[in-house]
């Protein structure tokens, strides 16, 4: 009884300390996908890294002013099965971004498309956009 007691417990605190894991991965806490919105910018940092490659774009508001996006994507081998080939971007590269806007962060997307300068679109599901 003892031992199914400890067993138990060791089992919830595994639990307990892996929460904040799955939260960090979790789409609909961290981007509102019920919203799309659309930015264009140009590259400043590109990151084919795992579990999030990610742009970042300084992106130039109506009044003139810039502000730096920084745009999430899935792992580097599923973006380049997806198309995303690491070639087809470089570092000052105009990009424009589809996608569902970060709930903490105001400059924060999760890529679900992306339009290069000669109009290629991309997207990590394959899906072609609406």
């Amino acid at each position: 009884m003892f031992t199914d007691v400890r067993l138990l417990m060791a089992a919830l605190a595994v639990l307990a300390l892996n929460a904040p894991l799955l939260a960090h991965h979790s789409v609909p806490v961290n981007y509102d996908s019920s919203r799309r919105i659309t930015i264009e910018g140009t590259l400043t940092e590109i990151r084919w890294i795992n579990p999030h490659s990610r742009f970042r774009l300084e992106v130039t508001k109506d009044d003139g002013s810039t502000e730096e996006w920084l745009a999430e994507m899935g792992a580097h081998n599923t973006m380049v099965r997806a198309g995303f080939k690491t070639e087809l971007f470089s570092i000052g590269d105009t990009l424009t971004i589809i996608g569902s806007p970060a709930r903490r962060d105001t400059n924060g997307i999760l890529l679900q498309w992306a339009i290069l300068e000669d109009g290629t679109e991309l997207s990590p599901s394959g899906r072609e956009r609406e």
